[in-house]
């Protein structure tokens, strides 16, 4: 314990280290005291405190991810008993979630960080706000996942404002599994307002890999990307 923590309650013991933790311009093996600290004290705050360091970044990239991992491993230790309340409440609020989620998964199941990371997305899509960053890392995390329930969840922000959110909800809906996602895929294809080439053509070159009858879903040959033209109602690069 250092001397000063001993004139601190312990409601303020945790918030010191948890801003130490959390201080970049701390040196890293203050951090890392700060680090076993709140890991030793247990208590809901101080975990939460040890989890809030996945939202601060450093400006040394290799440096920030080792210290990272080195958290992770050190709350996965703990066990679930410990950790998955406060990383639960935490997850609403975060600014990153790739870690969180992942330690989710591990420290109950991915069918849980699955259920989770779901309703994160939900809840980033109906706010109303222009703050696409957490859309984006939602749908980035989804990238490898395959659930029946993603084509209703990431549908909706195929029309975002963000082209960055656009083009991540189709990659997610391209990797899904059957015909289920194709009509939104295609809406967005053959639609004049979209403004983002790079999206549409993302998405007709995939529809023609997979070779779907496009034709069935609205497309026409003036309303197709370009470079592209339609054969028995399939897409087909144009002159192959």
């Amino acid at each position: 314990m250092d001397l000063i923590d001993l004139f601190l309650s312990e409601p303020k013991r945790v918030d010191r280290h948890t801003r130490r933790l959390t201080n970049r311009d701390a040196q890293p093996e203050d951090r890392e005291a700060s680090a076993r600290w709140l890991a030793e004290n247990r208590q809901p705050r101080a975990i939460a405190g040890l989890i809030s360091r996945f939202d601060m970044n450093l400006d040394h990239q290799l440096k920030d991810q080792a210290e990272k991992e080195a958290l992770y491993a050190l709350l996965v230790s703990l066990g679930p008993d410990v950790v998955l309340h406060a990383l639960e409440s935490w997850l609403k609020h975060c600014k990153q979630f790739a870690l969180p989620l992942r330690l989710l998964g591990e420290l109950a199941s991915r069918a849980r960080a699955i259920d989770v990371a779901l309703e994160l997305l939900a809840a980033e899509a109906r706010r109303d706000d222009f703050k696409a960053a957490k859309k984006k890392e939602l749908l980035v995390w989804f990238s490898d996942v395959r659930d029946t329930r993603l084509v209703t969840a990431a549908a909706p922000l195929l029309r975002d404002f963000d082209e960055g959110v656009r083009y991540a909800a189709a990659e997610v809906l391209l990797a899904q599994p059957g015909d289920a996602s194709v009509p939104a895929l295609v809406a967005v294809m053959i639609d004049p307002k979209e403004e983002s080439n790079r999206l549409r053509l993302r998405i007709a070159d995939a529809l023609s890999t997979r070779r779907v009858d496009v034709v069935a879903h609205g497309a026409s040959p003036d309303r197709l990307p370009p470079g592209f033209t339609l054969r028995d109602g399939r897409l087909a690069r144009s002159g192959a």
